[in-house]
């Protein structure tokens, strides 16, 4: 590791981009391109697996990097649970399925190595290693403080959209990890897809199937930067501006998301959200 300068080096960085462009291809030539809900959540989670193994390399600290390679093993295991759903859509073949697991499997083995080499490893990474000591016991008073600070239970990302007010897009408590309202407004530019608002700020009209998407993929983001993943949410509440005219498209899309998932779930309607957003999701999921 010490002679590796860059993400791009690394063995299974460069695998996990193989996967992801093999399932690129795929969305593109397969009917898996009009399964945008499917084709969206296999472009994301193969996407993750990459982005967390170079962010975790980008962090320049051991411990960091083992909480991403984590995290990026989790969404493989996704990635995984994705190629049998495009197998029994008949989006692709039995052989082309296999094949795609067994490459999945075999990159699950080397990251799971590399977290081993990584835990049994004095590196400490660039971001400590000028730190010094002076005794064995301030070195143990060290350790212990860099295992609090890498596993804060608030949690602030980037990858979704900024908070309006004083509050974290999610706080652990022992096991548990509860997310703020998670609306649709996009992490790069806050922008809400599909809106359209008149010169007084009104809305002419919005998408609610695009802003299902968005939000899903906002608290795929915070899960995902928290620690947990998809499968482990427990319970959902939704907030819904209309429910009379958008249940039935967002209830679909919801059990394309949430397929297997059986998470608890509450859905009220109410008359408007912060932004002109016309969905919200509050999400409690287990750590492991």
């Amino acid at each position: 590791m010490a002679t590796i300068r860059r993400f791009e080096d690394l063995e299974i960085w460069m695998i996990a981009r193989q996967i992801n462009k093999e399932i690129i291809f795929i969305t593109k030539t397969t009917d898996l391109k009009r399964d945008f809900g499917l084709k969206d959540q296999i472009l994301r989670s193969s996407g993750s697996v990459m982005d967390n193994i170079a962010e975790g390399f980008g962090r320049s600290s051991r411990f960091e990097f083992i909480h991403f390679l984590s995290i990026s093993k989790g969404s493989l295991n996704e990635v995984k649970s994705q190629f049998i759903q495009c197998f029994d859509k008949n989006y692709i073949i039995e052989e082309k399925c296999n094949q795609l697991i067994f490459e999945s499997e075999k990159l699950n083995n080397k990251i799971a190595a590399f977290i081993k080499y990584l835990n049994k490893s004095n590196y400490k990474g660039l971001k400590f290693m000028n730190r010094e000591t002076t005794n064995t016991e301030q070195q143990t008073k060290n350790n212990k403080q860099q295992t609090i600070n890498d596993n804060q239970d608030i949690i602030k990302t980037e990858k979704a959209a900024k908070p309006l007010g004083a509050y974290p897009h999610a706080r652990k408590v022992g096991n548990l990890l509860f997310l703020s309202g998670i609306g649709s407004r996009s992490a790069v530019d806050n922008s809400i897809p599909g809106l359209e608002l008149d010169d007084a700020g009104n809305i002419i009209k919005y998408d609610i199937e695009a802003e299902c998407h968005s939000v899903f993929a906002n608290v795929k983001a915070v899960l995902e930067a928290s620690g947990s993943s998809w499968d482990k949410i427990v319970d959902v509440t939704v907030f819904l501006t209309n429910m009379k005219v958008d249940f039935p498209k967002y209830n679909k899309i919801y059990a394309d998301y949430f397929s297997g998932v059986e998470a608890c779930r509450t859905t009220v309607e109410i008359k408007s959200l912060p932004t002109p957003i016309a969905i919200e999701l509050k999400v409690i999921a287990t750590l492991e």
